[in-house]
């Protein structure tokens, strides 16, 4: 594979989900990333300088099926981890 991927930390639960905080390696390159995950669904949000230097979104890759289930498998199942995780309180984050 030409990005490696790794869990870097549990950021908390967001609504019906899980957000985790992930590193990516591209080209030696570090850029950071968020994974989403519920009990059916995942996704992944990356720096937008990833992007660029990818040329394309991360969806567009072709390595992107594989970035997400390399993730999912380092990740806790959901059903254990969510109940654990404190609330994400995004006024908080609010100005």
């Amino acid at each position: 594979m030409k990005i490696t991927v790794s869990v870097l930390d549990y950021i908390g639960r967001f609504e019906i989900g899980v957000l985790v905080s992930c590193g990516l390696m591209y080209e030696g390159q570090f850029y950071g990333g968020i994974l989403f995950y519920t009990e059916t669904q995942m996704n992944i949000n990356v720096e937008e300088a990833l992007t660029k230097k990818l040329g394309h979104s991360i969806e567009e890759d072709p390595e992107y099926l594989e970035i997400l289930r390399i993730l999912i498998s380092k990740v806790e199942p959901f059903e254990k981890i969510f109940p654990n995780l404190p609330d994400i309180r995004m006024q908080d984050y609010e100005q």
